[in-house]
């Protein structure tokens, strides 16, 4: 076959051919919207006096900016013009120009939008400035102009929503821009063979455009009235389309530097307005085979990708399942692009050869998959496409620290923090602190590993902390403290009865594999078949156990494979300290109020110091000590009548009247129980003794039960008491300390109650 022949046949269709008449007279349109701006700059040329003087004013303002746009293409995307662009289907589709007319000024708006966008260098914020004009001028096309300056609620929640699709569909863009700038590994051997080259960004800042203009924006864009109306067009799907391609005609032709370049701009936007005809497409190109889990910290999920094609003539939507045996088929647990923030329900934008969504493994069992996509068509039409893959499970994972799961960023994150929000009380602030913990403590996560291939299973895991923050699991100085072995049919039973997140401090309890509803209850009982929770003491080193800490958790399969998750926590098994003491009076001796009522006033405060130490160690003196590492809390001082009731008393500090010590108070001098510095005591609280009295305790601030008083002549035991807390999580013990002195006031003030 001659070669031209060869390439006739191999020529893609949708190409459009030098000797077209139709592309030649669009061609000739297009370069005649060009030739007077060229005449003028070769005036320019011949008149360098005059262009210094022109160059020498201000800059052209973004309102000259858009009048050169509107100059360039509203003679160019006339209906003739656009007659001859089109596509034969396109002409049928359409029917009489009337009818169709809002939608092609609309698509010079498009043109203007991408001429825009690609004239400079991108930034979220000046793209969302050019929006804003491209919504402006649909809205003038559509003859509900929006005023500048004076938008109405409606308009402004539109606006609100084309800017945040907008930071929707840019997201992604800015995430693979990020990563790329992250990891360079590989990126110096592209360019040099040649995979990166001029051409490099085309195909993702096409994506922003198919990300940025979904039925939802599309509402935003023209307005709930006129979507109304045009939406119900039997091709309206082609606007959203031609729409596409007008924006990428657009921007190509703000990147044109020739006329050679203007007319290759032409060709792909004659080749794109084609390739909207296709038919409904359908394939699955991924995953195959036995398939990994990925961790995906914008989900945060372990997610495998499903990739195809989901796109063609009149795309509405597509839509992804999940089924165990082709039969049942589940539409949960797939999550679409863009991510962030994905989509749970369907695919709004049609993909070719890319990515169609992730589906969320976490909580799905490793075995065999069958995934099949459905797409949609504006005609009612669906085309169905199916494939089938293993799920290999690597769920290592660390969660949470007894019994405490919120972090303050995804578990994918390897600094993320425990975190503890505590809430405003007298002069303490208030705010999220990072957790400390202390005790018998359960490791909350998942170790599993399997899937695809039987002989490859989990060994064993193992649990072991480190001082400090560490991120290298490959470093020496870890301490085990934990081990779990799988080794019987049994064992490996118990994985699938773990959920997201299984106390990993666990060990072998008795099953029972064969039940029965009749004694002896059980045929069949292995001793070593049930993974039972428990906890780690980590207090087993002592109080010195005491600091910023890694815990890791290390997987090993029975191939020798090994995986492992970190997880930074910060441990207090140091002691609190509360004493309480009234210097006036021993412990049990009598009190007499006279003695502090002077004058006995009701007007005056008889007040008795209430002495001690309410403090809290420092987890580790040689950090800042900020939260948590400072992990006081507060302190309560409270007086109980024998066989009465119990009142707080006011603290002194900037708390003012305040019932909580939210400061420390004095020292014991000891450090993990070893005397070290002086003891110091200091002022808990003042007592008023006018709440001893029937007819002084009115006159306090605060409310005193009448029971709580003791007559005038008469005497009773009263406990003060000192409850002293801090902030550390303590799922075996308690996170206060107590001290007490009771004393025998006698009210001996003259006179009636």
């Amino acid at each position: 076959m001659p070669a031209d022949h060869a390439a006739l046949r191999d020529a893609d269709p949708n190409d459009p051919s030098p000797d077209n008449p139709e592309f030649q007279q669009v061609l000739e349109a297009l370069v005649a919207v060009y030739r007077p701006i060229l005449q003028e700059d070769l005036q320019r040329a011949d008149d360098l006096q005059g262009l210094a003087k022109e160059a020498s004013q201000l800059e052209p303002d973004c309102e000259a900016e858009i009048a050169m746009a509107q100059r360039l293409f509203s003679r160019f995307a006339d209906e003739k013009t656009t007659l001859a662009l089109l596509p034969a289907q396109a002409r049928e589709l359409l029917g009489p120009t009337d009818n169709w007319r809002w939608c092609l000024l609309h698509i010079r708006c498009c043109i203007i939008f991408g001429w825009l966008l690609c004239r400079r260098p991108r930034s979220f914020r000046l793209s969302a400035y050019y929006l804003y004009r491209y919504w402006l001028c649909v809205r003038e096309v559509l003859g509900t102009p929006v005023t500048p300056g004076k938008l109405s609620a409606t308009e402004r929640k539109d606006l609100d929503t084309l800017i945040d699709a907008l930071a929707k569909a840019y997201r992604p863009y800015l995430s693979d821009q990020l990563a790329t700038v992250d990891f360079t590994a590989g990126l110096p051997e592209a360019i040099d063979g040649g995979q990166v080259d001029c051409q490099e960004g085309e195909e993702e800042a096409a994506a922003v455009f198919e990300r940025l203009l979904t039925v939802d924006t599309a509402q935003a864009l023209l307005g709930a009235a006129a979507f109304k109306e045009h939406s119900a067009q039997p091709w309206f799907w082609f606007c959203r389309c031609w729409c596409l391609c007008a924006i990428r005609f657009g921007c190509c032709l703000a990147r044109a530097r020739t006329l050679v370049d203007v007319a290759r701009c032409l060709r792909a936007y004659w080749r794109c307005l084609r390739e909207c005809f296709r038919p409904l497409q359908c394939a699955l190109t991924g995953p195959d085979g036995c398939v990994a889990e990925q961790v995906n910290a914008l989900i945060p999920a372990m997610v495998v990708p499903i990739t195809g094609t989901a796109a063609g003539l009149g795309f509405v939507r597509y839509v992804l399942e999940w089924s165990l045996n082709g039969v049942v088929w589940h539409a949960a647990n797939f999550v679409y692009p863009p991510v962030p923030p994905g989509n749970t329900v369907q695919g709004s934008s049609p993909v070719v050869g890319g990515l169609l969504g992730y589906l969320n493994t976490t909580l799905l069992n490793a075995g065999t998959y069958f995934v099949r996509v459905t797409v949609f068509g504006s005609n009612q039409s669906t085309i169905p496409c199916q494939t089938v893959f293993s799920v290999f499970k690597k769920d290592v994972r660390i969660l949470g620290i007894g019994g405490s799961t919120a972090l303050d960023a995804p578990w994918t994150d390897p600094g993320a923090r425990l975190i503890d929000f505590v809430p405003a009380l007298c002069s303490r602030p208030s705010g999220t602190f990072e957790a400390s913990f202390g005790t018998c403590l359960a490791v909350l996560g998942a170790a599993t590993i399997g899937g695809c291939d039987d002989s490859l299973r989990i060994k064993r895991y193992t649990l072991d902390y480190k001082a400090g923050f560490e991120l290298d699991c490959a470093t020496p100085g870890w301490s085990n403290f934990w081990s779990v072995e799988f080794s019987t049919p049994a064992q490996y039973r118990a994985i699938n009865m773990r959920t997201d997140t299984s106390v990993l401090t666990a060990f072998w309890t008795a099953d029972c594999l064969v039940p029965v509803p009749f004694p002896p209850w059980c045929l069949l009982n292995d001793p070593q078949a049930l993974l039972s929770p428990s906890g780690w003491s980590s207090n087993i080193g002592g109080c010195q156990l005491s600091g910023l800490y890694t815990i890791r958790l290390l997987v090993e399969d029975t191939l020798g494979g090994t995986y492992c998750d970190t997880q930074r926590v910060w441990l207090d098994n140091k002691p609190l300290s509360a004493l309480i003491r009234i210097d006036a009076v021993p412990q049990c001796a009598d009190l007499f109020i006279s003695q502090f009522a002077q004058p006995p006033d009701c007007s005056v405060a008889w007040g008795l110091p209430v002495s001690g130490i309410a403090y809290d160690e420092y987890i580790d003196e040689f950090l800042p000590l900020t939260r948590p590492n400072d992990n006081f809390d507060y302190y309560v001082v409270s007086v109980t009548k024998q066989g009465g009731p119990s009142i707080s008393i006011p603290v002194p500090g900037p708390g003012g009247a305040c019932y909580y010590g939210t400061s420390r108070v004095g020292d014991p001098g000891t450090r993990c129980g070893v005397p070290t510095l002086p003891q110091v005591i200091g002022l808990l609280a003042m007592f008023d003794l006018r709440a001893i009295d029937p007819a002084c305790k009115a006159f306090l601030p605060y409310f005193v039960p009448d029971d709580f008083a003791t007559p005038r002549g008469a005497c009773c035991v009263y406990t003060f008491s000192l409850t002293v807390y801090d902030r550390t999580v303590r799922p075996c013990g308690v996170n206060y300390a107590q001290s007490s002195w009771p004393v025998k006031i006698c009210n001996d003030l003259p006179g009636p109650n």
